[in-house]
């Protein structure tokens, strides 16, 4: 779906893993490698003493030190208009894990009433609104890698019925050993596999494009679902065919299992793939968050469109069409 105007990004911030995935421990005591973050991370310290995060998992953090970098480099941006719309796949794991071990192992009657609150997916966005003084409405959307582009289009709404001048369109995954057990159980996770797990955050800042913004989003399409291999190829048939005439797709698949459709796709198409930066996978939709901020950077550069599909490990795939303000070709 094309925009009837297209949103201009003037922000964008990024909390990364640090260097090689090291070895990580899982509940049943299998290493696999983990891509962390380091809680060393200049972006991240002035956070961690937060008076409002002591209780917290390390979730609200990431998403902080994201949305501060992107709401710092969009500059200007009125707080009593603001609106914010997370995304994510787990949410926070490692209080959820917490909270239900207790119960589990203890009794209901020693359910953590300090871990509860945090077991909710809206709790970081809350935590999050607050501390950055946000008026404006606050959403939060769950689901696999796709749920970037399901924020992503909320944004635009918001921006398109007038109920904010700004949006700003964050996500992070956390890591929890719980998870590397889960992603075991469903051959996501397997020894010699590519898909090594991840944690970060990503954000975005929208508004109605202005001339001073150098790359727009201008197109996004979701709801292409799948609950196989089979169905997962004609969806991405599906998905491609709403963006006749683009040959400039950026790679998204590699540690996935989208990494082999992906790769027939662009023979089949004959699409053109930029060259990609680091290692963007294993985080779900800070993934899709992270190849965002990487073809942002490509079509400032080049000017030129690029369409950037997120390929959902479990429900669906989608797609953003970015393009340059100048709009070469």
């Amino acid at each position: 779906m094309r925009f009837e105007q297209p949103l201009g990004i003037c922000g964008v911030g990024t909390v990364m893993p640090d260097g090689e995935p090291q070895p990580s421990a899982s509940l049943t005591g299998q290493e696999w490698p983990v891509r962390r973050v380091a809680a060393t991370q200049p972006g991240l310290l002035r956070w961690q003493n937060e008076p409002r995060l002591r209780r917290t998992s390390r979730l609200p953090v990431f998403l902080l030190a994201a949305a501060h970098q992107a709401l710092a480099a969009a500059g200007g941006v009125d707080r009593a208009t603001l609106g914010i719309v997370a995304a994510y796949h787990a949410g926070s794991l490692t209080m959820t894990r917490k909270f239900f071990q207790g119960v589990i192992e203890a009794g209901q009657r020693f359910a953590s009433p300090n871990f509860f609150p945090e077991t909710v997916f809206n709790s970081p966005t809350n935590h999050l609104a607050a501390l950055l003084g946000a008026a404006g409405p606050a959403y939060s959307v769950v689901g696999d890698d796709s749920a970037w582009i399901t924020a992503l289009n909320i944004a635009a709404t918001w921006l398109a019925n007038g109920l904010v001048e700004h949006a700003l369109v964050v996500t992070g995954e956390e890591f929890d050993p719980m998870e590397l057990d889960a992603y075991v159980t469903v051959r996501w996770l397997r020894r010699g596999g590519a898909f090594i797990p991840a944690e970060g955050a990503g954000a975005v800042v929208l508004r109605w494009a202005r001339p001073v913004d150098q790359v727009q989003l201008v197109a996004v399409a979701e709801g292409f679902t799948h609950r196989s291999k089979a169905q997962a190829r004609v969806a991405a048939e599906k998905l491609v065919a709403q963006f006749p005439g683009i040959r400039d797709v950026w790679r998204t698949g590699a540690g996935s299992l989208w990494a082999g459709l992906e790769a027939d796709l662009h023979a089949r198409h004959g699409f053109i793939a930029p060259p990609g930066g680091a290692d963007c996978s294993g985080a779900f939709v800070a993934s899709a968050a992270w190849h965002t901020v990487e073809a942002i950077a490509w079509v400032r550069a080049t000017g030129r469109e690029l369409l950037v599909p997120v390929w959902g490990h479990s429900q669906q795939c989608s797609a953003l069409l970015l393009a340059g303000s100048s709009r070469k070709q």
